[in-house]
């Protein structure tokens, strides 16, 4: 089995494990880890944050009120709008919650704004299918936040379940790995 087949595997017994998780599973251990993430340094002191917008029905850590608590605080928050045809992911700054929209695939993306240049952002906020003890992650496998991540020169931070980290995942050279991944119950460091 090559490197994506194996990839592949993971991912689909990782989502599926992910599905498993029940509601209030789900919030509670998402708070915990969005409370893990503002006692960061990082966060802390970034003030251009890109964060992706969950897709809670994926069960993807929830990010939607700590995006409305960023903006709330005078944060800059840029968030991605994803190109499916192109394969590439534009980072619009988010003026308001109420800017975003439910697009043809069900993620909630803005319907206008601004384009940030990569070289601002303080910190990146990174969703992830699965983690390993190396902060190495699978994404849904179409190489969209890889091809982003090379290109980012300030700290990655995943976010992802511990029920969803493993020991060690097969990885690429194209792979960017995260500078700390956070779960419900530790910080993993590089």
């Amino acid at each position: 089995m090559d490197s994506h087949q194996h990839k592949e595997k993971i991912r689909n017994k990782l989502l599926e494990r992910r599905k498993s998780i029940s509601e209030p599973e789900y919030y509670g251990a998402s708070a915990d880890i969005i409370e893990q993430l503002k006692e960061q340094v990082e966060y802390r002191d970034a003030r251009t944050i890109h964060c992706y917008v969950s897709i809670n029905k994926r069960r993807e850590v929830e990010t939607r009120e700590l995006i409305k608590e960023m903006l709330s605080k005078g944060k800059e928050v840029v968030v991605p709008i994803t190109d499916m045809e192109a394969g590439t992911l534009t980072h619009v700054q988010l003026r308001s919650y109420q800017d975003l929209e439910s697009n043809r695939w069900g993620v909630l993306e803005p319907t206008g704004g601004t384009e940030i240049p990569l070289e601002e952002f303080d910190l990146v906020i990174v969703p992830m299918v699965a983690a390993d003890e190396a902060c190495n992650r699978i994404g849904y496998g179409e190489g969209f936040y890889d091809r982003f991540l090379s290109q980012v020169d300030c700290p990655k931070i995943g976010l992802i379940f511990e029920c969803n980290v493993v020991d060690e995942l097969p990885t690429e050279d194209f792979d960017v790995p995260m500078d700390k991944i956070i779960t419900e119950e530790r910080i993993i460091h590089q």
